[in-house]
């Protein structure tokens, strides 16, 4: 049998064994290094520019709606003289001519009818009207003696003077409603107001007949 010779290195020269301390010891040399770098450079990071506030004021102004203005139509054309070809006519048929006396007295003319004031809605006046002078219904015979009861309510229009100028009855009672209309005819009112001035508007005014016991 053929002796076989075993070789045993040195530990000492052996590089298998020290290379695991070299590559830690490098590692940690780069890492320094990496560092170092890191620290020596600036930092040129660009810093944002913050804006100065500014403040913006927005002004509103109403403009009044335009009306537009329709002209008055052209005054016709004269009309130019044709002959006529009508063979009745004869042609030497001349236009009297007429005198006008200036001096001649022209009867007055009617005035001119009162434009019609507007009506307001209650809820757009900025005064409400206020009852002055207040009548009490009178109790209709018939509805006594039947011992009829009940609440009428009726609408006046009241106008610029604070009068009742129209009464409409919005809560009918057949036997009530008459004598309603007749007292709210007679109230006085203190005229309702929009924007400083006295308007016609509508009110509602509710009657109650009782009987007494």
């Amino acid at each position: 049998m053929a002796h076989r010779k075993f070789i045993y290195k040195n530990p000492e020269v052996d590089l298998k064994l020290r290379y695991r301390k070299w590559f830690e010891l490098s590692l940690v040399i780069a890492l320094f290094l990496i560092i170092v770098v890191f620290y020596a450079f600036a930092d040129f990071r660009a810093k944002p520019k913050i804006q100065k506030k500014v403040d913006v004021k927005l002004e509103i102004t109403e403009i009044p709606p335009t009306e537009q203005i329709q002209k008055p139509p052209p005054p016709p054309k004269p009309q130019i003289p044709v002959e006529s070809e009508d063979e009745d006519i004869p042609e030497d048929l001349t236009i009297e001519e007429t005198e006008v006396n200036f001096n001649e007295v022209v009867e007055e003319l009617p005035p001119p009818p009162e434009e019609e004031e507007p009506i307001v809605p209650f809820y757009a006046l900025s005064e409400k009207p206020e009852v002055i002078k207040r009548v009490e219904p009178k109790y209709p015979e018939l509805a006594r003696k039947a011992g009829i009861e009940g609440r009428v309510v009726v609408k006046v229009l009241i106008n610029t003077k604070g009068d009742v100028e129209k009464v409409e009855v919005i809560k009918s009672h057949p036997l009530l409603d008459e004598a309603a209309i007749e007292a709210a005819k007679q109230f006085k009112f203190k005229p309702g107001k929009q924007r400083d001035r006295y308007v016609k508007v509508w009110m509602t005014i509710p009657f109650n007949f009782r009987l007494k016991k």
